[in-house]
């Protein structure tokens, strides 16, 4: 294939930053550009909830290594800006304050936009959310000892942040409208147990509420909430909706490139509408010959690999982009991590650890194996993946056995 003489990235986070560093790595020394609206170097998230939160980290420290192909100005054309619209026929991107920038091939690395609250109140001052730097460094400021925070969402960023919130000594509020905290990634036996934990570090979880307004009350906020049609509120110095993220598309749905749900691609990363188009990252609604469909991976792993695959697919690479799903989460003390997709689980086996507390479950769907949870014992992760990428289908007394090693069972 001919080498394109312009590439442009639009979206300067983990993603997009990777992208430009790999192509280079590989060779490309023509024109590259980075479009994004931040005015930091790209940098990985998965801080924000937690050391960047706390004070543990800086800004500094979570840009992506090496940290001097941002610094030199010639490896890559940052620029500034919003894109606005797409001229897919013309091949040029718009931005917001009328720039226009022409290129060969693009690459749609935006990520999403943290969903806000579609309820009265949502704007009010000191109700926030949490997806960049900036975000995370604000809300900082606003977590001295004793203020109270009202997060309203339990998912991973909710209950990160919560357990950070509490080891800044904040008095911390959980509204969860569905039955258990981490519903989306966890099984039930995983929730509760992690449930325990925040309940003992002394936040407060109120599960199967809806929040339906917000409003002033003197300098703090009250959050009304509604369960079982009994309604109550709680009052807060600062409330974080934590209830997801939206891809950032509205400059490509007029080109028929993206959906509300993202950008499709398939197992190249390439739109299959615009050849010329690649997607990576949180954006990316990507073709899974594993479970045949697309997937949109909200993850630093996908964000790392598939921007590695979109490098090599734009210099004429052909091997297709296959992940199996992997997250992690580290809170109270613990590490947690997810292979596969939970969701598509009807059937779950659970292992003990040796202090009676679950330590790893196996989810199955029609018998085959397509995920799990991990709970302090990251060594059988790559183990797990092999079983899960194989559909392994193994009997349940093997599976349940603590004392056969996951190396063995996929092996």
């Amino acid at each position: 294939m001919n080498t394109p003489e312009h590439i442009v990235i639009v979206g300067a986070g983990h993603a997009g930053g990777r992208v430009a560093q790999h192509l280079r790595a590989l060779g490309y020394d023509k024109r590259l550009t980075l479009v994004g609206e931040e005015s930091h170097a790209p940098y990985e998230r998965p801080a924000l909830s937690k050391e960047l939160l706390k004070g543990e980290r800086t800004a500094a420290e979570l840009v992506l290594d090496p940290a001097a192909f941002w610094a030199d100005g010639e490896s890559v054309a940052h620029v500034r800006g919003r894109a606005s619209a797409l001229d897919a026929k013309a091949r040029v991107l718009s931005l917001s304050d009328g720039r226009t920038i022409g290129f060969d091939r693009l690459v749609v690395a935006t990520g999403g936009r943290a969903r806000t609250l579609n309820i009265p109140g949502a704007e009010l001052s000191g109700v926030v959310t949490l997806r960049t730097i900036d975000d995370s460094l604000a809300l900082r400021e606003t977590l001295a000892s004793g203020q109270r925070v009202a997060i309203v969402g339990a998912g991973v960023i909710g209950m990160e942040v919560a357990a950070s919130a509490k080891a800044l000594g904040a008095d911390v509020t959980v509204l969860e409208a569905s039955d258990r905290i981490l519903a989306r990634c966890l099984p039930p036996a995983a929730s509760e147990w992690l449930q325990a934990l925040h309940t003992a570090n002394g936040t407060r979880i109120e599960t199967g509420v809806q929040v339906n307004r917000i409003e002033r009350d003197g300098t703090a906020l009250r959050v009304h909430i509604v369960r079982d049609g009994n309604t109550s509120s709680v009052v807060a110095d600062v409330v974080l909706a934590a209830v997801g993220i939206d891809a950032c598309v509205d400059f490509l749905r007029a080109s028929g490139i993206a959906n509300e749900h993202g950008v499709p691609v398939g197992v190249d990363c390439r739109s299959p509408v615009a050849p010329w188009c690649f997607a990576a990252g949180d954006v990316a609604l990507t073709y899974s010959p594993l479970y045949q469909r697309a997937v949109r991976q909200e993850t630093w792993r996908n964000a790392e690999h598939q921007a590695q695959a979109v490098a090599g697919f734009l210099l004429g690479r052909t091997e297709p982009y296959v992940e199996v799903p992997w997250m992690w989460t580290d809170q109270l003390g613990h590490n947690i991590q997810v292979v596969g997709q939970p969701g598509d689980a009807d059937d779950i086996v659970v292992r003990h650890g040796a202090s009676g507390a679950p330590a790893t479950m196996l989810l199955l769907a029609d018998g085959k194996l397509v995920g799990g949870v991990l709970i302090d014992n990251g060594r059988e992760r790559k183990h797990l993946e092999v079983l899960v990428r194989h559909g392994s289908q193994i009997d349940r007394s093997r599976l349940a056995d603590a004392a056969i090693p996951l190396k063995a069972l996929a092996s």
